[in-house]
């Protein structure tokens, strides 16, 4: 009997999937479920019918895990913002452990990190009072006519209006509400680390300043800058330890944004070393210069970072860190970037298949995957941001 959209069939689940879902299986066929958790038998109804694989949402817990909590959110379900409130914090974070283990043993043959078995590793709460809530300093609404805003369900067009998202900032959905006579558009909000909340005007401003340590940046509120408030400090002490400078060496900061860790560490390498930032963002490195003309060692580039690792392939650094999006640095780029570092590769990533593909790369390449710090930088949902350290 064939599966069509809207069927409904109970399933028991498995084991966590990467991107919010969870496996079962119907008849031999996997099914990738929302809103489950590992262990439990659940009802659900089919939402997508390919060749391979089936999709599905829960409808009804039929035996529930001793994990499983009752959401916070009232949206919780719906909305797409969120894939995990229905599991206790740590849980999330088991869950995020497992799938960064299972995409670096299966793509990258990892069986060894920070000098345990990969089995061993695990994902850790930003801080020791991360409650999972009020973490999210930058917001995108849906404006919904001038009635007010919502967010997008998940895979979907759709947006179902809320009155307030918990994961937010306090005050991110009443001030996206009170400018719904303004402009058009999504409504996308910004709160400072001193607690400013702004909203993005049609330029990308207004300029606003952020505070790591004592340094200062003063960037436009839609520049990229880490999303949780306690990111951007977490990440550049873990880098700097990482990295280990000494004065007078040379460092290479890839996917550089508005500087965070060239700026962050430049101090590290001293007036005599050298630190180069390559960024295709114009307004992205404006905010950088902007914010960093004080270090006389740190060289800003506005470059596309494929087109400058070809053009500057024979220069060699003492260490190397890049931030690439969501889909990695790619085969060309590792691989050039395998050859140019010296000493250390650090690389910070926000999707794990992805740091998964260039690991395989970079291993191929002689570098070793040595330190791995894994960060619940997006509690409820099921992202996760790894730190990982690659040495000859």
């Amino acid at each position: 009997m064939s599966i069509e959209i809207g069927d409904v069939i109970d399933v028991d689940v498995t084991k966590v999937a990467n991107g919010g879902f969870c496996i079962a299986r119907h008849e031999g066929q996997v099914v990738f479920v929302r809103h489950t958790l590992p262990g439990e038998r659940v009802r659900v109804e089919i939402t997508d019918v390919t060749k391979k694989f089936l999709r599905a949402d829960t409808i009804e817990v039929l035996s529930p895990s001793q994990e499983r909590v009752e959401a916070p959110c009232t949206y919780a379900g719906v909305c797409g913002g969120c894939d995990w409130q229905h599991a206790n914090l740590a849980y999330q974070r088991e869950l995020k452990s497992q799938i960064v283990r299972e995409q670096l043993g299966h793509l990258a043959k990892v069986e060894m990190v920070n000098s345990q078995p990969l089995e061993e590793f695990r994902v850790q709460a930003m801080s020791s009072t991360e409650d999972g809530l009020r973490w999210r300093t930058r917001n995108r609404f849906r404006r919904i006519g001038n009635m007010g805003v919502g967010l997008q369900m998940a895979r979907s067009h759709a947006v179902i209006e809320i009155e307030d998202c918990l994961i937010a900032a306090e005050g991110a959905v009443s001030l996206a509400q009170s400018v719904l006579d303004v402009g058009d558009g999504d409504i996308q909000t910004v709160v400072t680390s001193a607690g400013k909340n702004v909203v993005v005007d049609p330029r990308n401003g207004p300029i606003i300043d952020e505070t790591v340590f004592e340094r200062r940046w003063h960037i436009h509120a839609a520049s990229f800058w880490q999303i949780h408030k306690n990111a951007p400090e977490v990440f550049v002490s873990t880098v700097r330890d990482m990295a280990q400078l000494q004065t007078g060496e040379t460092l290479l900061d890839l996917y550089s944004g508005a500087g965070l860790f060239a700026a962050s560490l430049a101090s590290d390498v001293g007036d005599d070393g050298e630190v180069i930032a390559v960024e295709s963002g114009i307004d992205a490195v404006r905010d950088a210069r902007r914010s960093c003309s004080d270090l006389p060692q740190l060289d800003l580039i506005t470059a596309d970072v494929s087109k400058w690792l070809a053009v500057n392939s024979a220069e060699e650094f003492d260490v190397i860190v890049l931030d690439p999006p969501r889909a990695g640095a790619g085969q060309v780029n590792i691989a050039t970037i395998a050859g140019m570092a010296q000493r250390a590769i650090i690389y910070v990533a926000c999707e794990p298949s992805a740091l998964a593909r260039d690991t395989a790369i970079l291993r191929e390449s002689g570098w070793q995957l040595s330190q791995l710090r894994g960060f619940d930088a997006f509690p409820m949902t099921s992202h996760v941001e790894c730190i990982a350290l690659f040495i000859r």
